[in-house]
């Protein structure tokens, strides 16, 4: 599996024996990471501008650039599929100049969607996904881990071994240590995985907090990487 996270690093991932990944994002330039060339390098507009409607293409083509950047989310459209697959149109063949394009599946759970996508890959447009995370258009995965994991396992089923790359928005820890089994199986049939968070950036247990000083938040680098390997410990044990 590959791991992405802002405060990645060689150490940690061998660790946990997973791939090194570095997120960037319009919202979070974090390329001053030193290690970031010896890793996978992925870009996102960020949460916050898929659910605005608004972000800069130049910005965005600058950021994957100088994070020579080996796969970058077509920017995309919160719960919405069909102004996503739109986007993906207009900007894929941008992007794909820079690096391999990833496809965001907005409401993959919905049957027409998954049928709609499975498509896409049979017409050979599309063989990275991206299944989000961390909301859904009707809920929020951080209070209902449960429902947006079984949302994502009954996908997967359907997409491992079908598509290419698989790359999960954001999971939360509860979602991740449900979808564990089915991860290692999907990989197992060829497809590659990876996620992305930056959830650990909010200790993970009351043990972490205290060892922060009664700090939820890290204060810096050193304090970002403790979080990520405790939230690691927790997702992959």
């Amino acid at each position: 599996m590959i791991v992405c996270a802002p405060d990645m690093t060689v150490e940690i991932a061998e660790k946990f024996g997973v791939q090194p990944c570095l997120i960037v994002s319009l919202s979070r330039d974090n390329l001053d990471n030193p290690e970031a060339r010896k890793m996978w390098r992925i870009t996102d507009i960020g949460l916050a501008a898929a659910k605005g409607g608004e972000f800069s293409l130049a910005r965005y083509l600058t950021l994957i650039k100088r994070a020579r950047a080996h796969w970058s989310i077509v920017p995309d459209v919160f719960g919405d599929f069909r102004a996503t697959l739109a986007q993906w149109f207009r900007y894929a063949p941008i992007i794909s100049r820079y690096a391999a394009p990833i496809f965001v599946a907005q409401e993959f759970y919905k049957p027409r969607v998954l049928d709609a996508v499975l498509d896409l890959r049979r017409m050979g447009l599309v063989d990275r996904v991206a299944l989000p995370m961390r909301m859904h258009h009707d809920v929020s995965c951080s209070k209902e881990p449960r429902l947006c994991a079984e949302r994502a396992e009954r996908s997967l089923k359907t997409l491992c071994g079908v598509m290419g790359h698989i790359h999960l928005l954001g999971p939360g820890l509860r979602a991740l240590r449900i979808l564990r089994g089915t991860l290692t199986q999907c990989e197992r049939q060829g497809t590659v995985i990876s996620i992305d968070t930056a959830a650990y950036r909010r200790a993970p247990n009351n043990e972490l907090k205290q060892q922060l000083g009664g700090r939820w938040m890290p204060r810096d680098s050193r304090e970002a990487e403790i979080m990520l390997e405790a939230w690691l410990r927790q997702a992959l044990a």
